[in-house]
């Protein structure tokens, strides 16, 4: 066994839930934590007890739509792309760490409206081999054909998600045609099947809490989010980009991940204290039960 493998088997003989049970007791959790810490530094390079399994990229900041469920019916975000130096800076520093979680290329725009975005899939695919390219998309653009060249590209999974909860002609076509082995690769959600956040208080018809929810919230102590601009914001609800805690352009991703001001954060919301960012004090994301169950907090 080589001596990086050894946190992670350590962990995977706690595990199940007995895992997360145990972590919580008072004596083992500085232990658990600091057995996290040296598997992420082992790992990846990342000096840090929260390690990013998720990677958001905005390659664009385009969308045909303007949902009410999403911020871009009451507002615009700046239009632009990526630049396509700074795309391959982020990819190739995940590169440099080997890499194995999601890459995906949206904020909250739509990434089909970007022709590049095919051959971003392939070089994320080629330059991160252990990773898993993936599309969050609207749909209205998508073909079979142009599902097929995605996934030929090296595209893992595409999410397709129907925001007047109707299955379309085209993506009704997709999952008629397509075979068994490339259904597994789409998956096709409506929103009345799933719970809606209220994106820090930008969605008006879902409210604002009148307190701070006092809950832990699992997506930022595993999220990278990437403004087209490079800049990481502490989560993808930050629309506006008020909470910057870095910039890719002249900062390493290691560095901004383990940087204080991100440790700060992760610390005081992996206890619940959402008075730690003005984002999650009007946030009602609660993440489900298992996810919950899951947070050890420092």
């Amino acid at each position: 066994m080589h001596l990086t493998d050894l946190p992670r088997t350590l962990l995977r003989r706690l595990a199940g839930e007995r895992q997360y049970q145990l972590a919580r007791i008072p004596v083992v959790r500085p232990i658990y934590n600091a057995l996290r810490r040296w598997q992420h530094y082992y790992r990846y390079g990342v000096q840090s007890t929260f390690m990013f399994h998720n990677v958001e990229l905005e390659v664009n900041s385009m969308c045909n739509r303007t949902c009410r469920h999403c911020p871009n019916s009451s507002a615009k975000r700046p239009l632009g792309y990526m630049r396509e130096s700074l795309f391959k800076k982020i990819i190739d520093e995940l590169a440099e760490m080997d890499f194995d979680g999601t890459v995906s290329y949206h904020f909250y725009g739509e990434p089909l409206l970007d022709r590049r975005l095919p051959d971003f899939v392939e070089y994320t695919s080629r330059t991160v081999p252990h990773s898993k390219p993936g599309i969050y998309s609207n749909g209205d653009f998508l073909t079979l054909e142009i599902f097929r060249q995605y996934l030929r590209r090296g595209l893992a999974w595409f999410c397709v998600t129907q925001h007047d909860n109707l299955m379309p002609p085209n993506l009704a076509q997709i999952m008629e045609e397509a075979t068994q082995e490339e259904r597994q690769h789409i998956h096709i959600r409506f929103v009345n099947s799933f719970t809606l956040c209220n994106r820090s208080g930008l969605i008006d018809i879902l409210g604002v809490p009148t307190q701070p929810l006092e809950v832990p919230c699992d997506w930022p102590l595993g999220t990278v989010v990437v403004t087209m601009e490079g800049n990481v914001v502490p989560c993808c609800n930050d629309y506006f980009e008020s909470e910057v805690v870095g910039n890719l352009k002249t900062q390493s991703l290691r560095a901004i991940w383990c940087g204080e001001r991100f440790q700060r954060f992760h610390r005081a919301l992996s206890r619940g204290d959402r008075t730690v960012s003005n984002l999650c004090a009007k946030c009602d994301s609660t993440p489900d039960g298992n996810a919950l169950h899951r947070i050890v907090p420092l």
